[in-house]
């Protein structure tokens, strides 16, 4: 088994915006949705496979990280967030429930300003009563806050005009605000007592499509011909289940699939070879891989060793052999995302990180340091020897073998490195814990470098080692770092979010609490046979992966074959 794409709710969702007043109209443009207001054109059912679940569960609570719904990524077909992100490109968004925001001078209160005229698949009006509904909700059952939004209230000033106030400052929690929440009607939600357990097994949402048929093995949509965008051309999806990532790639190779989100060994010999006019591929870099070092005992509580670290990993080999060049070696010690925020690099950490290992520069670090090599071989001091495990599962092929590579390379330049193979589970149950050495791990990601910081290196995230972390999971803990994550959360200002940016960045590359290895892969395979439209390399209106809350955007700009 190999990973999948993040969910991007399972990371901590936020985004900086650069400006007090901002009309989401203005900050991105696309293909229009293809939809028709007569109906979706009838062609064959869109066959979509995002995460290999078996058997299903009904449940499509959109609140819920672990209903059906969210599993396979289908929540954002039946609700709907106020605005879609791009996360693909830095602060891109569109207008979609909402057609603007506002926020006051202090980031603590956004008002937003709905698109009028959207109903409900029940077909009664969507309002400004439904969105302050929705976060007030999300205050008072903090199950549902999945982002920990500081919630202090929700208001409906008209039909189309809402306003949500917070307790601190929430410009850099935008996209976790508009992009990552989901709205549900007050009218079917205000009567149920228990939210965070109810299964909504027949949802009323906002989308585009409703639900058909479900059973364990799979459940289908169907266009909703009432849709406020007008019904799209695309009239089934279906959702089969898949015990694991192998049927499923079979069942892609096959053809039985027209989207998945899955890693495939040798995706041209096995998938494009095989329709080479209409099976394609487009994996974006959409985080950065790292190696999260636990900094709070030996060897890693010595920032040398983890410099040295750095300099004797061979990043071009795990990108050609761990990962089959599908992600590129990180160039930047910075850590931030390239090309995405490319133009945000602080410049005297462009291209500073060695392609290959450097042993020069590790015999440097390590002896200024105070080490010496013992009779075997091994860097210690104090007559204690520099040794690490890398956990990682062993069902993740791909970081499993970048695991082995590493350890590979570093035990002829003096490290004694061994590799930890275990389940998902207990894996991020250490990683939570802090019960580890080290780990490869995928990045968090968003439309800003925030997200990718904040995941890293707020220790305001992080726990005592026993207690669970919701991120910094080497709990890492620079005072000047916690200063400038904050002063960053609560300004707008562009000079000033440079400055900040500048400062997290420098302690990331000196530092090193993760070692940058590599640009991640967005996992997304698509054909052609049955539908067009989809997003390129030359045309990333949209994240391309099936995941929410994005994949409806997609979906809307199909068109079936004839």
């Amino acid at each position: 088994m190999f990973r999948k794409s993040v969910h991007p709710r399972a990371l901590a969702g936020a985004a900086a915006i650069t400006a007090l007043a901002l009309t989401a109209s203005a900050c991105g443009s696309s293909p229009k949705p293809s939809s028709t207001n007569a109906g979706g054109a009838k062609s064959s059912t869109l066959t979509i496979e995002s995460a290999p679940v078996s058997p299903f569960t009904d449940n499509f609570n959109p609140f819920v990280q672990t209903s059906i719904a969210n599993q396979v990524n289908a929540t954002s077909l039946l609700y709907e967030p106020l605005l879609q992100w791009n996360i693909t490109k830095a602060n891109s968004y569109y207008p979609w429930l909402a057609d603007s925001f506002t926020w006051n001078s202090t980031g603590t209160a956004i008002t937003i300003k709905l698109h009028a005229g959207v109903k409900w698949s029940d077909g009664q009006p969507l309002t400004a009563k439904d969105v302050a509904f929705t976060f007030n909700l999300m205050k008072a059952t903090s199950a549902l806050n999945a982002n920990g939004l500081p919630i202090v209230s929700a208001t409906a000033a008209d039909d189309t005009t809402a306003t949500i106030t917070f307790s601190s400052s929430q410009y850099t929690n935008l996209y976790a605000i508009t992009g990552q929440t989901f709205i549900v009607p007050e009218h079917i939600w205000t009567s149920q007592t228990d939210p965070a357990h109810w299964t909504d097994p027949s949802p009323v949402g906002s989308g585009p499509f409703t639900l058909d048929k479900f059973s364990a093995q799979g459940f289908t949509l169907k266009a909703n011909a009432n849709y406020w965008q007008g019904a799209p051309k695309v009239s089934e999806i279906s959702f089969p289940s898949y015990v694991s990532n192998t049927t499923a790639n079979q069942a892609l190779d096959n053809g039985q699939i027209d989207w998945a989100g899955n890693y495939v060994t040798n995706i041209d010999q096995t998938y494009v070879a095989k329709d080479p006019k209409n099976n394609h591929y487009y994996f974006p870099a959409t985080n950065t891989v790292v190696l999260i070092l636990n900094v709070t005992k030996a060897p890693f509580n010595d920032v040398k060793v983890r410099q040295a670290v750095s300099a004797a990993v061979n990043r071009t080999e795990l990108s050609q052999v761990g990962e089959t060049n599908y992600e590129p070696p990180a160039t930047s010690s910075s850590g931030l995302l390239l090309p995405e925020f490319s133009d945000q690099v602080p410049s005297d950490l462009a291209n500073d990180l060695p392609a290959a290992s450097d042993a020069n520069k590790v015999t440097s670090i390590m002896t200024a340091a105070g080490y010496a090599k013992d009779g075997s071989g091994i860097w210690a001091k104090n007559n204690k020897e520099v040794s690490f495990a890398i956990e990682d599962p062993s069902s993740y092929t791909d970081y499993y073998t970048c695991a082995t590579l590493i350890s590979q390379e570093l035990k002829p330049l003096g490290f004694k490195v061994s590799v930890n193979g275990v389940t998902p589970d207990k894996w991020t149950a250490d990683l939570n814990a802090g019960s580890f050495d080290a780990a490869i791990h995928w990045g968090g990601g968003g439309p800003s470098p925030y997200q990718q910081y904040d995941n890293w290196l707020d220790y305001g995230t992080s726990a005592a080692i026993g207690q669970t972390a919701n991120g910094d999971y080497g709990r890492y803990n620079n005072p000047a770092v916690q200063s400038a994550l904050k002063a960053w959360a609560g300004t707008n200002d562009p000079n000033e979010i440079t400055k900040q940016l500048g400062i997290v960045a420098h302690a990331m590359s000196t530092d090193v609490p993760d070692v940058v290895l590599m640009y991640g892969a967005g996992w997304n395979e698509y054909s052609t046979k049955h539908f067009t439209g989809w997003p390129t390399k030359d045309n990333s209106y949209i994240d391309p992966r099936p995941n929410n809350p994005w994949l409806e955007y997609t979906v809307l700009h199909l068109t079936p074959v004839s």
